[in-house]
């Protein structure tokens, strides 16, 4: 199996690549997701085909209806988009969706036309209207929306695997939503059965737009902040002409509706002056009507009015009101005489006369609600006696609706509708249709003699499409095609020169590749061979024929001359490695014995790879070859080094053997002259010793007593011989044991004092000077061990000081303890430092005989080595020495400071030492020693 699967990496076919590959199979998950897309799409192209089949194509749907357009063909792009998706059609998924979020941002222009509606003119429109407008334009928007972020998540999804999970049916959801909404009449039903559903549908619109923008807008800025600079050039570029085109199509658009606003108003204010005119022209002729009055008879009154309301259409009736609110005459249809004698009622009717007498004005009322069931307006002019006096007033009673209708017809051929409202209510519309471009609607005011109108009048839909053109859709669909390709032409454009560079980067990276292959062949001294089946020979590189010294460069190697010069020894093991190679795939690397071309017998490492055929048989193989002549060689003196070696190591360890037997016999010897020396010499000096305290009560000469003092003197001399020689000897055997304390450095200090005083009271000119250990923690360590140390050094510095002073001194620093011997003493050269520490060696200056066995110093490194600590000598010829102890104290025994420490006992009259913040040196003289105080 594994000789196939290398078959198939170097030598298959993509055929053979693509039968090896396995077949996927989707999940259920996947099945469900086919399985709504399709749906998705279906009833978009259930939608499109019904909406063909009623308003007769494309185009009438996309001019009648357009969210209803948008929404089938952004159903079924959509639809066609997650299915492509989900079966793995990356670039068939983009495209349509790229394809559903442009004609959503077509959608989106649409529904922001719908909502573009002056506040002013909203307040004049019916409830049921305004509710059917905003529903439309927001059951627009919301569908559009969602299409452009439905087309986003598509296009992230596929460059993030974890991409809009969400996005995507929250996409569907609301796009089914926008048709529900459209396809339940909710555009015409009226306030009172559509507003609860458009309110539902709003909130769940509304709700599902946040979590789409909020997935899309994080989708996209993981993908912004992943996008190399090819990805923001393009984007950016083509989100700039995006823009650019998007207000070059607004500005378009205002300057249509600007020109068209203007057109409209002009015809507004000729509405508006129009009936100002019609209404001043028949206050007029009532007016003159008043003139006459008080001139005329009854009947020559009723005949005047009559002919008026021949004159002037729009007059329904007209009377003659009393003072006191009597219809006292009437002219007009027969039904009206029945109002003869009848009071008007309170209201705008008594309002207008009173108005009219007080201001000696033609006077109109708000329009109100006639007695035959319409709307209409009326005026009064006061009229006069002879006297001039007031005495009532004529009324002219108008219709409302056929006093405007006359100008509705007179003015509609010029493309123009308006509709007129008192008191922020509907009084009088031309015509039933709500204004197409509600944005173009303008409103005029007519405030005359008591009426209060405003005039809202707007281009009808022939009008509009006179004025508007397609360039600004035009426009803008280039311009956003421009930016698409653009975009995409400048990031192809960066991806191939992205991938060109790749390629040269690989180009070269190959070629360096193969110098390096070159190289590292070279510097490796091995040689590549190549084996076919079928092949004359095999191939051979140039440094593998010269390697085995090959005479013709051209001619192929055979296998027959191969295994002829092999040696017959390995012949049956190398043919057995190749046979196991082919079989079953072990290593083949073999080591060989070969008769090169230039007669000489040299050592071959071998090693290869085979590639088998789909039945397993071996068609070529592959390997290097090393020569290892030198190798083998250098292996075979290594062997003789080894037992050379080998043959050393155990004639050392018999010396060691010897050397370990010689130790223990010292030891035992040490051990047992150990009390046979010291047991004569202790005799000898007690004896002595004795001897001298016997002279003083028996008279001796003095060459008697001289002689047995010297016998005392070199009994002990020897006797310090026999104990130095004892210490040497035990810790060179490591037979030194530590036993650590706390030390008391006040008592250490006065001991180590007491038994040095001796030494300087033969030198009167030599102070000894101890510092203050006041404060110092009390150290853990061999107490023993440090006062001997102490004891040598100051010993040594006593011998060798005759004038000046010997320093004694601790600190404590980062867990070590420093003690510091100083003396100023004759000091010592350089040459002689590196010597002071072995054993019997001792320092002479000329004319000085010092006494000693020259093993005090060598004993005080081997107990501070005992201790882990070292001993240093700092000195300087004829200045003076300076020898440190640095002693490390173990870090589970570190004792906190003391408060104080005890006064040193003084040599002479000394005082106590002082407390820690002064710290001064400590003078001893030379005296005998006495206890302080």
């Amino acid at each position: 199996m594994s000789r196939r699967i290398r078959l198939a990496v170097a030598d298959c076919t993509f055929a053979e690549v693509r039968t090896m590959t396995p077949t996927r199979r989707y999940s259920p998950v996947e099945w469900c997701g086919l399985a709504v897309a399709a749906a998705v799409a279906a009833l978009g192209a259930t939608i499109a085909i019904s909406w063909v089949a009623e308003l007769g194509g494309l185009l009438q749907i996309a001019a009648s209806a357009p969210p209803r357009f948008n929404t089938a063909v952004l159903l079924g792009l959509c639809g066609f988009s997650l299915a492509c998706s989900i079966l793995g059609h990356r670039k068939s998924a983009e495209g349509l969706a790229a394809g559903a979020a442009l004609l959503a941002l077509l959608g989106l222009l649409h529904a922001y036309q719908l909502l573009d509606v002056d506040v002013e003119n909203l307040l004049f429109q019916p409830s049921d209207r305004l509710i059917e407008r905003v529903g439309r334009g927001s059951v627009a928007l919301g569908s559009n929306v969602c299409a452009v972020a439905f087309g986003l998540s598509i296009w992230l999804r596929q460059r993030f695997k974890q991409g809009a999970a969400i996005a995507l049916p929250l996409g569907i959801v609301i796009c089914l939503i926008s048709w529900v909404a459209l396809n339940q009449r909710f555009m015409g039903a009226g306030a009172n059965s559509s507003w609860p559903v458009a309110n539902g549908i709003a909130v769940l619109t509304a709700i599902a737009l946040l979590l789409l923008g909020a997935v899309t807008i994080a989708r996209a800025c993981e993908y912004l902040r992943s996008a190399n600079s090819s990805y923001w050039l393009s984007t950016s570029i083509a989100l700039g002409m995006a823009a650019a085109s998007f207000m070059i199509w607004r500005e378009l658009v205002e300057n249509e509706s600007r020109h068209l606003r203007r057109e409209t108003a002009a015809a507004s204010e000729s509405i508006r002056l129009e009936v100002q005119e019609r209404l001043q022209d028949r206050a007029k002729a009532v007016d003159r009507l008043t003139l006459r009055w008080s001139t005329h008879d009854h009947e020559a009154r009723i005949a005047d009015a009559q002919r008026l309301m021949e004159d002037f259409d729009g007059i329904l009736a007209m009377y003659g009101v009393s003072p006191d609110y009597r219809v006292i005459w009437v002219c007009g249809p027969d039904d009206a005489l029945r109002f003869l004698g009848k009071t008007l009622p309170p209201g705008p009717r008594q309002d207008a006369v009173r108005q009219a007498c007080q201001t000696g004005r033609f006077t109109f009322t708000p329009v109100v609600q006639l007695n035959i069931n319409e709307p209409g307006f009326i005026g009064f002019a006061p009229t006069y006696d002879s006297d001039g006096q007031t005495d009532g007033c004529i009324a002219a009673i108008f219709l409302l609706e056929p006093f405007l209708e006359a100008i509705a017809q007179d003015r509609r051929h010029v493309g123009f509708e308006f509709a007129v409202y008192e008191a922020n209510r509907n009084a009088f519309a031309s015509t039933e249709l709500l204004p197409t471009e509600p944005c173009l609607a303008v409103t005029t005011k007519l405030d005359f003699r008591g009426l209060n109108w405003q005039f809202v009048a707007w281009p009808d839909t022939l009008t509009v499409a006179g004025h508007y053109t397609h360039a600004p859709s035009l426009v803008f669909a280039t311009g956003m095609l421009s930016a698409m390709l653009v975009g995409l032409v400048i990031q192809l454009r960066q991806r191939a020169m992205q991938r060109t560079t790749e390629a040269m980067r690989s180009a070269e990276a190959l070629h360096f590749s193969e110098q390096r292959f070159d190289l590292a062949v070279h510097a490796s001294r091995d040689g590549i061979w190549e084996w076919r089946a079928g092949a004359d020979g095999y191939y051979a590189s140039p440094h593998y024929r010269e390697m085995l010294g090959y005479p013709f460069d051209d001619a192929p190697l055979s296998e027959q001359t191969w295994f002829a010069r092999m040696h017959p020894d390995d012949l049956p093991h190398v043919r057995q490695a190749i046979e196991d190679h082919f079989q079953r795939g072990a290593t083949y690397d073999v080591v060989v014995r070969f008769f090169n071309f230039r007669n000489e017998w040299v050592w071959l490492r071998v090693r290869g790879q085979c590639a088998c055929d789909e039945n397993g048989q071996p068609i070529r193989m592959a390997g290097s070859i090393a020569d290892i002549t030198e190798e083998r060689e250098a292996q075979q003196t290594l062997l003789r080094h080894v037992e050379t070696i080998a043959a050393s190591n155990k004639a050392l360890a018999e010396l060691a053997e010897a050397a370990e037997a010689a130790a223990a016999a010292k030891s035992t010897f040490l051990r047992t002259m150990s009390h046979e020396l010291r047991t004569p010499l202790n005799a000898i000096i007690g004896f002595s010793t004795g001897l001298l305290r016997h002279t003083r009560t028996h008279g001796l000469d003095a060459h008697q007593r001289d002689r047995i003092e010297r016998i005392a003197a070199s009994g002990q001399h020897l006797l310090a011989l026999v104990n130095n020689v004892l210490d040497i000897a035990k810790a060179e055997a490591a037979e030194h044991t530590v036993q650590p304390e706390a030390i008391d450095l006040t008592d250490l200090f006065d001991e180590v004092i007491s038994m040095t005083e001796p030494l300087l009271q033969r030198k009167p000119d030599v102070q000894l000077l101890v510092e203050s250990v006041v404060g110092l923690p009390a150290p853990v360590l061999d107490r023993a061990r440090l006062k001997q140390i102490l004891l040598n050094l100051l010993g040594n510095a006593a011998k060798f000081t005759d004038h000046g002073t010997i320093t004694l001194s601790a600190a404590y620093q980062t867990n070590d303890w420093r003690f510091t011997v100083a003396d100023t003493g004759i000091g010592i050269s350089p040459a002689d430092q590196r010597r002071v520490f072995e054993n019997f060696e001792q320092v002479h200056s000329a004319g000085r005989n010092v006494e000693g066995t020259g093993l005090g110093l060598a004993i005080s490194a081997a107990m501070a080595n005992a201790m882990r600590g070292t001993i240093t000598l700092t000195s300087q010829l004829g200045v003076g020495s300076q020898f440190t102890l640095v002693v490390p104290q173990p870090a589970a025994s570190r004792a906190e400071p003391t408060a104080s420490v005890g006064t040193f006992p003084a040599i002479v009259d000394s005082p106590p030492l002082d407390p820690p913040a002064t710290r001064p040196r400590r003078a001893f003289s030379r005296a005998p020693t006495r206890p302080a105080g």
